[in-house]
């Protein structure tokens, strides 16, 4: 990799890394007002959109898995302040990895498909991410005898992981055409740059911490 490629790589993930987090941030603040159904269903429409777009633009996996990084790397500033409990910190921060590995995962799978890539990738992403993790939900149960709201029942299992999977890939796909539609109609040239990405990143970092 070249320096030219390899700043617009970074200046890709850094940027959408960044505006997922300032989606979690702001977005993730209006949910704990909203249903607890829609609420598990918002933010995976982001997050899908949000890699879908980075491997557009870089036609690279790795970049997708990079900017998920960059977003749980984001949230983890929370760490840093004491009021927050550990685990309200690193569970969101789990769900942001899955997220991008299963998105990545089946984006890749599916990706000779072009367009219809959105329509069988980000349903099954949907779906697969949350069944990871009830996996890890169930490892931080047996270490530490907290019992996640999602595992307390089967019923409880089943509208995390189909209820909310599925609606939140429905409103992930609506998102992403809607999306396209707007672009086609008012295309948008967004301005690589390394500092550009570095700003939206420390704006992220704010949001976080303020909210």
């Amino acid at each position: 990799m070249n320096k030219v490629k390899g700043l617009r790589f970074w200046s890709t993930v850094l940027l959408f890394g960044a505006l997922w987090g300032i989606a979690e941030a702001t977005v993730g603040y209006v949910l704990h007002f909203l249903p607890a159904l829609i609420a598990g269903s918002i933010m995976f429409p982001f997050a899908g959109v949000i890699l879908y777009y980075v491997h557009k633009k870089t036609n690279r996996l790795d970049a997708m898995l990079m900017t998920g990084i960059v977003a749980a790397a984001i949230k983890g500033v929370n760490l840093l302040m004491p009021q927050y409990s550990v685990f309200k910190t690193i569970n969101p921060m789990i769900s942001i990895v899955f997220e991008s590995l299963m998105v990545t995962a089946f984006v890749g799978l599916f990706v000779s498909s072009k367009k219809k890539s959105l329509f069988y990738a980000l349903p099954i992403a949907s779906v697969t991410w949350r069944l990871l993790y009830l996996g890890y939900m169930g490892i931080q149960y047996a270490a530490t005898d907290f019992l996640a709201a999602q595992l307390q029942s089967f019923g409880a299992m089943v509208s995390f992981v189909v209820l909310e999977g599925i609606l939140s890939a429905a409103l992930a796909i609506g998102l992403g055409l809607a999306v396209g539609g707007m672009k086609k109609i008012h295309p948008v040239h967004i301005r690589l740059r390394f500092s550009y990405s570095l700003l939206t990143v420390a704006l992220a970092v704010v949001l976080t911490i303020l909210l």
